[in-house]
């Protein structure tokens, strides 16, 4: 299993990316993952895209897909009242008085307890922040809930 810290480090890193990139990294990611399992343990893997394999759109599709999933994973995680999630729960809201880096180092560590790969978690945290978590930190749990079905 990849190391917590390192999966922290590459999401915060991928932070600077924009939303749909990050969107088609998830689709570049999943794919290189099908053809090659080992690359699941490492969270700095960068996917080179060849255009011969798969077109953009069909990346974001998938991309996309994967995103939405988790999303509704880590929501039940963060806002639902299961009480083998209260771990991971409570070192997510606390870090929301830390700031924006400090919630995505532990979102990444949240999706990697829920089984995300290495890579995907440390793409997904930062989109996932930006999307979902942290324009709705004050009254978190409604909006980012409004977030998913809209």
């Amino acid at each position: 299993m990849a190391d917590v810290s390192e999966v922290t480090k590459a999401a915060q890193d991928l932070a600077s990316k924009d939303d749909e990139s990050l969107v088609v990294l998830v689709g570049m990611l999943e794919n290189e993952i099908r053809r090659n399992p080992a690359i699941a343990e490492d969270p700095g893997y960068q996917p080179k895209y060849d255009s011969t394999t798969m077109g953009v759109d069909d990346l974001k599709r998938i991309g996309r897909r994967i995103v939405d999933r988790w999303n509704r994973e880590l929501h039940g995680l963060v806002c639902g009242g299961k009480a083998g999630d209260a771990k991971d729960r409570e070192a997510i809201l606390s870090a929301l008085n830390l700031g924006e880096v400090a919630v995505i180092g532990a979102v990444a560590t949240a999706l990697m307890g829920l089984a995300v790969s290495a890579p995907i978690a440390a793409a997904l945290a930062p989109l996932i922040v930006r999307k979902f978590i942290w324009p709705a930190k004050d009254e978190l749990c409604a909006a980012w809930g409004e977030g998913i079905t809209s």
